[in-house]
């Protein structure tokens, strides 16, 4: 003889269906695993006076590239400048607003692709 057990209720049904992480946590244990941390370098007095001209130099729809720190992570990042907003203290490339004080490099378009 069969035994009937009703229906199940559709959260109940959804959750056999949703995904099991064996290993809770090891995917973000990776991701941080990967990431580079390197100590801050500060730069040489020389170093600021170029990123300083550099930055009065660009204009907005230039193509830029940068290196930034994000934390104690080194960014490097490729795209048109939208605005550098000296009060605020920020550089916006593309939809990212990365504080002036965080710059570690900059280079205008044309300095990269020249030789």
């Amino acid at each position: 003889m069969a035994v009937s057990r009703g229906r199940m209720a559709l959260e109940d049904r959804a959750k056999q269906f949703m995904p099991f992480d064996a290993l809770k946590g090891l995917r973000e244990a990776l991701q941080e695993k990967e990431r580079i941390l390197e100590e801050r370098r500060l730069l040489s007095e020389d170093q600021e006076e170029e990123l300083d001209r550099t930055l009065h130099a660009l204009r907005p729809g230039e193509e830029a590239e940068i290196e930034y720190y994000q934390g104690e992570t080194r960014m490097r990042l490729t795209g048109r400048v939208r605005r550098v907003d000296s009060s605020r203290g920020i550089l916006q490339i593309e939809d990212l607003e990365i504080p002036l004080k965080e710059l570690q490099v900059l280079k205008r378009k044309e300095e990269f692709l020249s030789p």
